[in-house]
C-alpha cells in the first residue's frame, strides 16, 4: 500500500471527526444525532460496542481497504477528541528533549505499555492518550497511527516521544 493512500484514510477519518463533531447541521446528519452518536462511542468500551453506533459503521464503509477492527477502533478514539492540534502525538505527549524527563505530559512508564499494545487495548490506551492531552491531539497524525499501528509508527512515535531527530528519514507531517 502506497504512503498517499494511507495518508488519504487518515485523512477520510479526520473529515469523519470533523463532520462528527461539527456544531453545524447538514441534511444528513443532525446536531443531536451527531452528539448523541459521539456521546454513544464514548460509553462504548468494546469493539463490539463500537461497532453497534452506525457513525461507526460509516467510517468503515469509507475506508474500505482498511482493517475493520482498527477502523472502529479509531472510531472509539476520536469520539474523545475535542480539538485537533498541529503537532505530531509523540511530540506532543513527549519531552521536549531526551535529557527533560520532567516536562512529558505522558510518562514513560505508560508510553513503554502503549508501545506494547496491540488489538482492542490499542483503543483503551489510545484514549487514555487523549485524556492527557484534555483532548487535543493531531487527527490526522493519531489516525495514520492507528490505523497503521505496528513497528514503524512505533519507532516514529518513539524517536518523536525522545524529542529525538530520526536521522535519514523523511516522515510525513
Amino acid at each position: 500500500m502506497t504512503e498517499s493512500h494511507q495518508w488519504s484514510g487518515s485523512a477520510i477519518a479526520e473529515t469523519w471527526w470533523r463532520d462528527l463533531a461539527s456544531h453545524e447541521t447538514d441534511g444528513r446528519v443532525t446536531r443531536g444525532a451527531r452528539r448523541a452518536a459521539l456521546a454513544n462511542l464514548r460509553r462504548a468500551g468494546t469493539l463490539l460496542e463500537v461497532i453497534q453506533e452506525p457513525e461507526a459503521l460509516r467510517l468503515i464503509t469509507r475506508l474500505p481497504h482498511e482493517n475493520p477492527d482498527r477502523v472502529a477502533i479509531l472510531a472509539g478514539i476520536l469520539a474523545f477528541v475535542r480539538e485537533s492540534d498541529d503537532r505530531r502525538v509523540a511530540r506532543a505527549i513527549g519531552r521536549t528533549s531526551l535529557d527533560d524527563d520532567e516536562s512529558a505530559t505522558m510518562s514513560e512508564r505508560r508510553f513503554r505499555r502503549l508501545m506494547q499494545v496491540s488489538g482492542e487495548e490499542l483503543m483503551r490506551e489510545m484514549r487514555r492518550l487523549v485524556r492527557l492531552t484534555k483532548g487535543k491531539v493531531n487527527v490526522n497524525d493519531l489516525s495514520f497511527a492507528v490505523l497503521r499501528w505496528g513497528d514503524g509508527v512505533k519507532k516514529r512515535w518513539i524517536f518523536d516521544y525522545y524529542g529525538v531527530h530520526e536521522f535519514g528519514h523523511d516522515r510525513p507531517r
